[in-house]
């Protein structure tokens, strides 16, 4: 039986919004907003390949660029850019994806190929991938808030 980790996921140390936005109209922007709120509980690394600060943070254009590497990566950029994010989440060791970026298998053949070959990437690299075409994740019982708004605490 395969098992695998999920505290990477729920609970992780370091989390990353790979295309992160100062832009309203753009979910990188919404994730971003949530996400920030988490600072009490984790680090949290904003970036944008441009390079230019969002939402007040330090700027930073790569994944690579966070020091000790990131724990869990949420990948907002367009679908032709995913396949390339997942290398760069998976390089900067992150066990965990979360994949909100659009466009695979719900357009047909091409996307489900493309999807395919990222489910098969990750998984070769012993991560977790929720998505693709994910709204995101919410755990309120560790302080996870990587979702579009937010929402109240159930029982």
């Amino acid at each position: 039986m395969n098992t695998r980790e999920f505290t990477a996921l729920f609970e992780p140390k370091s989390v990353a919004i790979l295309g992160a936005s100062n832009d309203e109209t753009k979910y990188g922007n919404w994730l971003s907003v949530q996400a920030l709120k988490m600072l009490d509980h984790r680090s949290v690394h904003l970036v944008n390949h441009r390079g230019v600060s969002v939402l007040g943070q330090p700027p930073t254009s790569s994944l690579s660029d966070i020091d000790g590497g990131v724990d869990l990566v949420a990948i907002t950029v367009p679908a032709g850019g995913f396949e390339l994010a997942i290398e760069d989440a998976i390089g900067a060791g992150a066990k965990a994806i979360i994949g909100v970026t659009a466009g695979f298998a719900e357009l047909g053949a091409e996307g489900r190929e493309m999807q395919n070959r990222v489910v098969r990437r990750v998984r070769d690299a012993g991560a977790l991938l929720i998505g693709p075409n994910c709204l995101g994740v919410l755990d309120t019982s560790s302080g996870l808030t990587l979702a579009s708004n937010p929402l109240p605490k159930g029982r």
